[in-house]
């Protein structure tokens, strides 16, 4: 796992799971509300788009949020932690820092998209194997673009889930045993949810594509939706 420092600001904005697809104008829109209003941080903690490797059918289909971050990028600092859905993002986010977690030390955070942390073995095998930027590029090269291409279009028709896991506080509890910071931020899960154990709190990031929702720091993570902008309840003011 690549992980990098930061000196996370107050103000700064996180957002996971948003699943973009072609046209999806909500996401844009806050995007360009970002480039108007930028600020100190933004972090995308993976899953931003319903699909996007460094391909030319993803890249051309992606085109307008990508254009839009690397401007944003110009603009603040942006962070970017690939997920299970984006991944060997360097050659398309070039002025961009990308890195699979990002702590701050100084305030005991750990920011990642959540599925590099998951401890089930046949999900790891399986990341391996779809991050394989060799491999892909190798079955892309032998098929002339068919197989790949075919493959984008199936994933993209495919629908985001948007619900609630049994037990997930028992099953966040054993993943997070071995990190040891006192803030553990995560996406992927598409739960909004917030727990104490002991003297570590973890957050999981609602998820954009779901119910709109973005979140800021400010020495907590507190929650809102695009467009009203308005606070979530499900997030506790308790985080420090």
């Amino acid at each position: 796992m690549r992980v990098q420092n930061v000196s996370l600001k107050k103000g700064a904005c996180l957002i996971a799971d948003v699943h973009y697809k072609k046209g999806d104008e909500k996401f844009l829109s806050l995007l360009r509300y970002w480039l108007e209003n930028p600020p100190p941080q933004i972090f995308f903690l993976g899953d931003i788009f319903h699909l996007l490797l460094p391909f030319d059918y993803l890249i051309e289909y992606n085109k307008d949020a990508i254009e839009l971050i690397n401007r944003l990028a110009r603009k603040t600092e942006v962070y970017y932690t690939p997920g299970n859905h984006d991944f060997n993002l360097d050659t398309i986010f070039k002025n961009i820092k990308i890195a699979d977690a990002f702590v701050d030390e100084e305030k005991s955070v750990f920011l990642t998209h959540g599925d590099l942390t998951d401890k089930d073995i046949f999900y790891k095998f399986y990341v391996f194997l779809i991050r394989n930027y060799l491999g892909n590029k190798l079955l892309n090269l032998v098929s002339f673009n068919f197989v790949n291409n075919w493959l984008f279009k199936a994933i993209l028709q495919k629908k985001v889930k948007c619900l609630k896991i049994f037990d997930f506080k028992a099953k966040i509890k054993s993943k997070i045993a071995d990190i040891d910071y006192k803030m553990i931020v995560e996406g992927h899960y598409h739960q909004n949810e917030s727990f104490d154990f002991g003297d570590k709190r973890y957050v999981n990031l609602g998820a954009f594509v779901c119910d709109g929702s973005y979140f800021v720091y400010e020495n907590e993570i507190k929650g809102y939706q695009w467009m009203t902008k308005l606070s979530k309840s499900a997030q506790t003011n308790s985080n420090s």
